[in-house]
């Protein structure tokens, strides 16, 4: 029996490590694409807001009509369409097909989030806690680095008397994404002691009886919009904004997101303070310390300085609350939690994204000056979610020992 889940969590492990490549040879040059392909960054910027907004509805859809059962044929589902947008991206470059390549990326954004909310509930099928939890983010993230090396190191190159260009990446995106598609319909997954389309009025009750799961999606609603009115559209923030080139832009991004990566592992393992209030501090404390500072400066390095710092602590002390939260929560309630998680963080996404289309030509001062009003608010809200959580630790104790 553990032989089978080992090798199913493997499988699906093969699995995000394909999806992530995919995810890396395309999404970081997405923006650039769409910029080759004629759109402004005030229209990027909100091509990306409404294609979040899709997501969040094609989420709600998805986790209402798929029971968890089925969870891997609707993902099968979910990745054919996937790669039918991507093909027909393909056939739109170069034509000023403004209309249709919008339309085409809010859904192929949404097809990318509706399979990565979906791997971690499937995977809970076999095994649930801390260490799964990064393990999966691990992958997702290692492997999404990868292939963002491997397209940093090729566009712009002539191989095989072919310029390696964005569509190409989208190209190598399609490729990734099938190989992906190949592997997971070749997965035997055991079937969820829960079954059937969820019952709305149960999970209202429940949510309601546990309002500590509401509180931790209206922090990370928060943290999604701060989040992205720095670094919201990174590739554009940095070859515009800091006038670097595209080729520095992407090994930037690049070796910070491998060195948070494996920094997240390390702090997991070796840095992991027992009080997570210290933890804090490193997550998001000096993150509003360098928010302010770029108020108080008004000084392109110093925002420079705040993105290095975001992006390198973007994966660190995760466990904070997410893997606590999200393991914690009723199995039947475990796919819509997670898909809830994921709406939050894609609505504040599009918010924060837009408010950064807004400012994106203004003076550092007014760039950083949403961040840092919600960066206080946040950092509260986090201390008393953190009292929660120990609140939780310890009636979860007393009642193991009654």
């Amino acid at each position: 029996m553990k032989k089978g889940k080992f090798n199913t969590g493997f499988c699906l492990l093969f699995f995000l490590a394909l999806f992530g490549l995919s995810i890396g040879v395309f999404d970081n040059y997405r923006d650039l694409w769409m910029s080759s392909n004629g759109l402004s960054t005030v229209g990027i910027s909100h091509v990306k807001s409404v294609s979040n907004v899709v997501t969040v509805l094609a989420l709600f859809y998805f986790t209402l009509r798929v029971p968890i059962d089925k969870l891997k044929k609707g993902m099968t589902v979910v990745l054919v369409l996937k790669m039918m947008c991507e093909v027909i991206l393909l056939v739109f470059d170069g034509r000023e097909a403004l209309f249709a390549i919008k339309f085409l990326m809010f859904f192929d954004i949404a097809f990318t989030q509706l399979i990565l909310s979906s791997v971690y509930p499937l995977m809970m099928n076999f095994a649930k806690d801390d260490e799964i939890y990064t393990k999966k983010g691990f992958v997702e993230s290692f492997f999404d680095k990868i292939g963002f090396l491997f397209v940093s190191l090729i566009v712009g190159k002539v191989i095989f008397g072919r310029v390696i260009n964005y569509n190409t990446c989208l190209s190598l995106c399609l490729l990734f994404t099938f190989l992906s598609f190949v592997v997971l319909i070749t997965i035997e997954v055991n079937r969820s002691k829960t079954t059937g389309t969820l019952n709305v009025r149960d999970t209202l009750k429940y949510f309601k009886e546990n309002k500590v799961f509401l509180f931790f999606l209206g922090h990370n609603l928060l943290g999604s919009v701060i989040w992205a009115t720095i670094v919201g559209m990174p590739m554009l923030m940095l070859t515009q904004k800091m006038t670097l080139e595209p080729q520095m832009a992407s090994f930037l991004i690049l070796g910070l997101g491998v060195v948070s990566t494996v920094m997240s592992m390390v702090v997991l393992k070796y840095l992991r303070f027992k009080n997570d209030q210290y933890n804090l501090i490193f997550k998001f404390g000096i993150r509003v310390i360098a928010y302010a500072l770029c108020v108080i400066t008004n000084d392109t390095r110093v925002l420079f300085g705040t993105i290095v710092y975001l992006l390198l602590t973007n994966s660190t002390h995760n466990f904070i609350f997410s893997s606590f939260f999200v393991n914690n929560i009723d199995e039947k309630y475990s796919l819509i939690f997670t898909t809830l998680k994921y709406c939050t963080s894609l609505l504040g996404d599009a918010i924060g994204i837009f408010i950064l289309g807004l400012f994106f030509d203004s003076p550092v001062r007014l760039i950083a000056l949403p961040a840092v009003a919600l960066g206080i608010v946040h950092y509260v809200l986090a201390c008393v979610l953190v009292e929660k959580k120990k609140a939780l630790i310890k009636l979860e104790s007393i009642n193991k020992t009654i």
